[in-house]
This record gives structure tokens, C-alpha cells and sequence, in this order.
């Protein structure tokens, strides 16, 4: 008996070391190709691709269906599956009596591993074919838990034409993920693959709906599922058309499925914000069509996780005819004057300006650059906030003159604007009003910060990434400062009876125009999200209309009030570090003695400029106000003490020339032994140690601001007398035509002079 027991036991262990060297030598056949899909937030399905060999193959786990797909099945198919080893001998024994009573092929015994096998590698029916199913069964078991193979075999099932897997022809069939099967549906799905061509329901329902009775009063009968849910399944019409797969937002689905390898990646992006979003966009562009306006992108974003909420890259993928398959999302366009405010938060940081402090709104001139305003004029002085909300272009190359390209390009860099730093030697003053490329992401990203006391993170697309840490770029309250100014309804960029024709909600926005109207935007935020429109031609097609303000705006408005809508209003609370105080409104500096009136204004602690005001100088003069005085030659009696404007030069010049009228002092007590001290005149054109390419013959521009006391100028040349014009004015010169330095001399009409000197290069 023992000897029996051993040589038993021999032959088992033989048989299982051959079936190890023939595992070893013959190994499973790789997986099949997946489709990949893509997943909004609540788990919808927003895209999907074919498989590698063109198939709607979706991997498909024991979670992701009903149990009662899984019984169905399981009764129908092998109800032994959960307990025998991959081949069960109890139905291989039955098969090969019942085919040999018969005398032909009536069960081929299949288990439900079994067909994974033959799924997994098809081949002709034929004894050896079934030989190699059952070793390949074996194999899945050796390799595989149970769930594993019920998940192969959910994922294999034929279901018609190129449709594999419950889940494939879930949506396909009945537009719905596999969870949310019916009964019905889900019984269906358990008899199609049977006769999969057969059986389709959007083909042949009657034949399909009498294979589903049957199978359910089958299944009632052996208790596979309640009489009364059977009762509910036989009630269900079938009513099935073979739909498409979701190919929603396929701009952004596209992007993330090149940038990752997972076959099921679940994104951040809202159905219902998307949808609206792509509503209203189409339907602006539809408006503006007419004016020769083809197409636009939207991107909302949570404001405090940087979430991606909605992504349409173009107004509609399928229009050819407007690029629509273009992502201008991610395509470099002329930003405009949409990087102003971060110039001017990065101004605030440096204590160089305050909301209310007065800038220079004067014609400029830098290494050849003479910049303008939009509507090619210009205030003199304005304050800060009045500069940024009605997107003053002068004042903000002044102030990047100020704070240098290489400043404003290091900081746009840790903003997330990549390819900047590539091209920094090729930025000059223009930078500021678009002379570069950027993204729309990248805008929003941007102004994200501002929304979030000037913190930047990554912006985040995938469900599964956590909150990427976020790191300052500019302080909370230089970012205060830029949201309250940007939230300002005193500007031009709101089209005329928007606020009455809208619930607009509190928001924070700049426009912005491209050089050529080829691009129009318009960024916002609010306390909750994070809002980028851009409108234009994929093309680059400029379009004389088209501008932020008319154009990209009423689009952002309605996109706040959508997002917005029904909720509690809310705002920015003000950070500490930022302190109320008075200040001049002549200045925007500390009042003075001579500054009767002042404004609130609000200043960083620490940082900003604590300088005051001189609006205004006190002078002595005769009684007749034809003469002033200075202490070395008042005399003893007869004068009095008067006031007058105290002007900035290149302010009074302009003053001057444009007929404003000034409050100037009389001219100097001639015989004063002091009258020819003090500053010289400051030549403002051309820019010292500048280097000036000239064509031959072309004339350089010479100019000086002077004090209120000088009248004449006289112009010099490498030593030599060139010109004489009057305080303020201009002189056209033309150098000799040769590469070289040039030195340039100006003298005021009190023996004052100042000197600079400039390089010459000709083409």
C-alpha cells in the first residue's frame, strides 16, 4: 500500500515538474492592448482610444461592474469557477460522454478560465486546441488569483465587431460606465458573447430580447437572482443603438494621454464647468464671427488647489476650416498688456511706487523705443492704480526702465513662463507691452499667484496628484495691492453696459491687446476660481476689431457669473504688513507743509517709500513778483513770499510744450553771486552710454529737461557747437557716418551743463 502511495505520489510530482519546465518553456502570451481612457473628476468618461490593434478593449476590474454581471456569468458560464483548478473534470467527463453518445461535438466542456485561454490566443476547435486551453488554463491559475482571471475574462468578451470587454460594450451599448448596469442590461451582456454578431441588440432587439427572457427566467429558477428582480428585468424594454465612445475636450484629453503611459487616467476637470465653458465660448465666437474672429480657449481653475476645472482649447476641435485641432492653450502668443500687473506688483515690492503714488504718463524714448499709448496720448502724471487699470503704456515701460528686463524676466521665469529665460538677450522695453511669447496656462497660472497672496504652484490635472507645494513669488501684499486696483470698475476695458446687462461678481481682471490685434485676452479671478479667455485666429490672421476689452471681457464676464452664480459673496481680506496712511493727491507722497488736502492710501510696511512731498516751493520775490530771491541776495526789505508749482523737469517741458499752464517763479535776481549754482540740465534723449544703430544719414534726437528758470539750450558734439533750442525742446542731429563714441554736451542759458555719451554703430 505504501509502495502504491509513493509510486503515486512519484508520478504527481513528475507530472508537476513537467508541467513547471513546460510553464517555464511556454509561458502565457502577453495581455492584449488596452484602450486608454480618460476620467473627469466624478469618474465619467471624458475620452477613450482604440487599442493597438484597433480594438474597444477595456481593462476592466471585479470592482468596476455589479455582482450581478459577475453571477449571471458565473451561473451561465461555469458555476464551479471560484472552486476548481482551472479545468474541472467533473464537466470534462460529462463532455466526452455526452459527445461520444452522440457522435459528435455537443459540449466542449469550457470553464470559464478556459476561455480566457482561448481568448487570450485563439485557435481552431480541434481536440489538441482544446489540449492547449486546458495546460494554458493551468498556467492562469498557477499565475493568477481568481479575481485576476474573472477580470481577464471581463475584459476579453467578444461583443461584436470590434468591441471587447462589459465595459466597451457598456458604454456603447447603453452609455453608461458598467456600474450603473441594470439587471437587464447586465444579463444582456452575459448572452451577447454567445453569438456576438447575432445577438447585437441595436441590430436584431427582438432576437436579443427573447435570449435575455430566457436566460433570465432561467436564472430566476435556480435562484440566481429574486423572482422579483427578474420581474423587473422582463419589464425593461430593450431599446439599444450602438453609440460612439466619449471623445470629449479632446485638446486636453490628448495632452495628458502623450504625457502619461496609464491606461486610465482620472483628471480634475469638471463636466458641469466644462460644459458651460464650452457653451458660452462657442456661442461667443458665433457672435463675433462676423467681425472675422474664428475661435478662442477658456481655462478655469480652482483657485486654491490650481485644479484644472474646464480646458477648451479651441471653440470647436472639428472645425477645420478655423484650426480648431490647435490647443491655444498651450500655444505662444503676444500676451499684450497682460504681464503688467505683475510688473507693477513686483514695483510695490520694491517700495518703489504705492496705489496712489504719481507716475510719469510722458513720451519716452530708449535706445531708439519710442512707445506709446493705445489711444497715442498722453496725462503727464496719473497715479499708480489709475496707470494699471486703464492699462497706461508708458508708464509701465517707465517703471520697467526702472526695475530693469532682466528683474521682470528672472521673476516671470519662477512664474512658470519657461521658455523666457531663452530668450532674454532679445528683450528690450517691449517686453512689457507683449514683445514675447507666452500661454494662456501660463497667464492663469500667473495670475493664480496674485489670487493667492503670491504663491505659485503647479497647476494640477490629475485627481491623483497631491497638493504640490507652493512657494512665493511676489509678497501677499504687493498682491493685495495689484487685486484691489485690478478689481477697479472705473476702467475702459468694461464694454458699456455690461454691468447692467450682467450680475457680474466681484472680480479681479486685466485685459490685454497684441501688437497687430492678433490676439485678445482677458485673465480674472475671484475668490474661487481662476479664469483665462483668449480670443483671436489660430492662425495669427490680425483682425481690426479685436481687442480685450470688446472682444475677450463680455466672454469672462459671463463665465464669472456662471461660476459664480447663487453663491455667497466674498473677497480678499486685506494681509498684515499692509498699513492705511495719508498722503498728497498731488504726489501720492507724506503730505507736506504745503499740502493743505489728503487721500488714504496704503503702503507695505517696511517697504515703501516714506519720502514727502514737495509739490510746492515757498520763494522769495518783489513786492511785483518780476524777481525772485534766493538767501544770497535777499535784501533787507521790499519782497514777499510766494508759492509756485515745483516740477519735475521732463514734466514742466512737457507742460510747456502742450500749453498747460504752470505756476512758474520769475527769473533769478540777475546780479546774485549764486545764480550759477545747482544742477545742470538732464539730457533725457538719447540714453547715456546707449548703443545707437544708424542708417546713413539717419539723425538722432537730442533732448533735455531744465529747471523752470532756463530758457535756451545749447547742443555739443564731440566739443563742437551743434544747435540751440528752447527748454524742453528738440534737436534732430546727424552724425558723421562712422562706427565710433560720441559725446554728447548740453548747456542751459545759466551756465549749467551736463554730459553723456553714446555709441554709434551704422548698417
Amino acid at each position: 500500500m505504501k509502495r502504491r502511495l509513493f509510486r503515486f505520489l512519484r508520478r504527481c510530482m513528475y507530472i508537476f515538474l513537467a508541467f513547471l519546465a513546460l510553464d517555464l518553456f511556454f509561458p502565457l502570451p502577453n495581455e492584449k492592448s488596452w484602450s486608454r481612457l480618460v476620467f473627469a473628476q466624478d469618474s465619467s468618461l471624458l475620452h477613450a482610444t482604440l487599442s493597438e490593434d484597433d480594438k474597444w478593449r477595456m481593462h476592466t476590474t471585479i470592482d468596476e461592474v455589479p455582482r450581478e454581471l459577475v453571477d449571471a456569468l458565473v451561473a451561465k458560464e461555469d458555476r464551479w469557477f471560484w472552486m476548481h483548478p482551472g479545468v474541472n473534470p467533473v464537466s470534462v467527463g460529462r463532455a466526452i460522454f455526452g459527445n461520444a453518445s452522440a457522435g459528435g461535438r455537443t459540449s466542449g466542456a469550457s470553464t470559464i478560465t478556459m476561455q480566457v485561454a482561448r481568448m487570450m490566443e485563439p485557435k481552431p476547435r480541434t481536440l489538441w486546441s482544446k489540449a492547449k486551453e486546458m495546460f494554458r488554463a493551468f498556467q492562469l491559475e498557477w499565475h493568477h488569483s481568481k479575481v485576476e482571471i474573472m477580470e481577464m475574462y471581463l475584459s476579453y468578451l467578444p461583443y461584436g465587431g470590434n468591441v471587447e470587454g462589459v465595459e466597451a460594450a457598456s458604454y456603447l451599448y447603453f452609455q453608461r460606465p458598467p456600474k450603473r448596469l441594470s439587471l437587464s442590461q447586465a444579463i444582456m451582456l452575459t448572452v451577447i458573447p454567445n453569438r456576438p454578431n447575432s445577438l447585437r441588440p441595436d441590430r436584431y432587439p427582438m432576437k436579443m430580447r427573447a435570449a435575455r427572457d430566457k436566460w433570465a427566467k432561467r436564472f430566476a429558477e435556480e435562484g440566481v437572482f429574486s423572482e422579483h428582480a427578474i420581474a423587473d428585468a422582463l419589464r425593461e424594454p430593450v431599446d439599444v443603438r450602438r453609440n460612439s465612445i466619449p471623445a470629449k475636450v479632446p485638446q486636453f484629453a490628448l495632452r495628458l494621454l502623450s504625457e502619461s503611459d496609464d491606461e486610465r487616467i482620472h483628471t480634475t476637470l469638471s463636466p458641469a464647468i466644462q460644459a458651460q465653458a464650452e457653451l458660452l465660448l462657442s456661442n461667443h465666437v458665433e457672435r463675433v464671427r462676423h467681425q472675422g474672429i474664428t475661435n478662442g480657449a477658456v481655462m478655469v481653475l480652482d483657485r486654491e488647489s490650481q485644479a484644472v476645472l474646464a480646458y477648451c482649447g479651441s471653440a470647436d476641435f472639428q472645425d477645420k476650416e478655423a484650426l480648431g485641432e490647435v490647443d491655444a492653450i498651450q500655444a505662444l502668443r503676444s500676451p499684450g498688456s497682460t504681464l503688467k500687473p505683475l510688473l507693477y506688483a513686483m514695483a510695490f515690492d520694491r517700495g518703489i511706487i504705492c496705489p496712489k503714488t504719481k507716475v510719469k504718463d510722458l513720451p519716452f524714448e530708449a535706445a531708439g523705443y519710442a512707445p506709446m499709448n493705445f489711444d497715442r496720448s498722453c496725462m503727464g502724471e496719473v497715479t499708480a492704480e489709475y496707470a494699471l487699470r486703464h492699462s497706461l503704456n508708458l508708464p509701465a515701460v517707465r517703471l520697467l526702465d526702472e526695475i530693469g528686463v532682466d528683474a521682470l524676466v528672472d521673476a516671470l521665469s519662477r512664474m512658470g513662463f519657461a521658455h523666457l529665460d531663452k530668450q532674454r538677450a532679445e528683450f528690450g522695453l517691449s517686453l512689457i507691452l507683449g514683445g514675447c511669447g507666452v500661454r494662456l496656462e501660463e497667464l492663469v497660472r500667473a495670475y493664480a499667484a496674485l489670487a493667492n497672496g503670491g504663491r505659485i504652484r503647479p497647476l494640477q490635472f490629475l485627481a491623483s496628484d497631491s497638493l504640490a507645494p507652493s512657494f512665493p513669488v511676489i509678497s501677499p501684499q504687493a498682491a493685495y495691492l495689484s487685486t484691489e486696483i485690478l478689481s477697479g470698475l472705473a476702467r475702459p476695458d468694461l464694454p458699456q453696459g455690461l454691468l447692467e446687462r450682467s450680475r457680474m461678481p466681484r472680480i479681479a481682471w486685466k485685459t490685454g491687446t497684441s501688437f497687430g490685434r492678433r490676439d485678445a485676452w482677458a485673465i480674472g479671478y475671484t475668490t474661487r476660481h481662476v479664469i483665462g479667455v483668449w480670443m483671436g485666429n489660430m492662425d495669427g490672421r490680425p483682425v481690426n476689431t479685436l481687442s480685450g476689452a470688446t472682444i475677450a471681457t463680455p466672454l469672462l464676464i459671463a463665465l464669472g457669473n456662471s461660476l459664480e452664480s447663487g453663491l455667497p459673496k466674498q473677497w480678499f481680506a486685506m494681509p498684515v504688513g499692509l498699513e492705511k496712511r495719508e498722503v498728497c493727491p498731488e504726489t501720492g507722497l507724506l503730505p507736506g507743509p504745503s499740502c493743505p488736502n489728503t487721500i488714504s492710501d496704503l503702503r507695505i510696511a517696511g517697504r515703501s517709500s516714506m519720502a514727502t512731498c514737495n509739490h510746492v516751493r515757498v520763494m522769495y520775490t518783489d513786492v511785483a513778483g518780476t524777481l525772485r530771491y534766493c538767501p544770497a541776495c535777499l535784501p533787507a526789505k521790499g519782497y514777499k513770499t510766494a508759492q509756485f508749482d515745483a516740477l519735475d523737469p521732463e514734466l514742466l517741458g512737457w507742460m510747456q510744450r502742450t500749453g498747460r499752464t504752470v505756476s512758474l517763479p520769475p527769473p533769478h535776481q540777475p546780479d546774485c553771486p549764486a545764480l550759477h549754482h545747482g544742477p545742470g540740465p538732464k539730457i533725457i534723449s538719447p540714453k547715456s552710454d546707449g548703443e545707437y544703430w544708424l542708417e546713413g544719414g539717419q539723425s538722432i534726437v537730442l533732448q533735455a529737461s531744465v529747471g523752470a528758470t532756463v530758457n535756451q539750450l545749447y547742443w555739443f558734439a564731440n566739443d563742437h557747437f551743434i544747435g540751440m533750442t528752447s527748454a524742453g525742446g528738440k534737436l534732430a542731429y546727424a552724425p558723421a557716418g562712422a562706427d565710433g563714441g560720441l559725446r554728447i554736451a548740453c548747456m542751459d542759458d545759466q551756465g549749467m551743463m551736463s554730459k553723456m555719451k553714446v555709441d554709434l554703430r551704422y548698417f
